[in-house]
């Protein structure tokens, strides 16, 4: 248990590291959409909807296995001889 412990918690870390970065990237690309719908209102330009939901899916995987990582025995219980 201890060593799958401390692989679900380095896992969930590296996810949740992934969903902070893809969110700094949604946060520019929606800031440059948001200047271009204002510059030309005719243009058609894409949404960031998909991005925003992996990311919000990442950080809810990540948070999850980081705490299922944590929440797990360090140790297994010893049994009397």
């Amino acid at each position: 248990m201890r060593i799958l412990s401390r692989v679900l918690v380095t896992f969930g870390v590296i996810v949740l590291i992934a969903a902070a970065i893809l969110l700094g990237k949604d946060v520019i690309d929606i800031n440059q959409l948001h200047a271009v719908a204002n510059a030309n209102r005719s243009t058609n330009f894409p949404s960031p909807l998909n991005n925003v939901l992996l990311t919000t899916g990442l950080t809810a995987v990540g948070g999850f296995l980081t705490g299922l990582g944590l929440s797990m025995p360090k140790r297994l219980p010893r049994t009397p001889h």
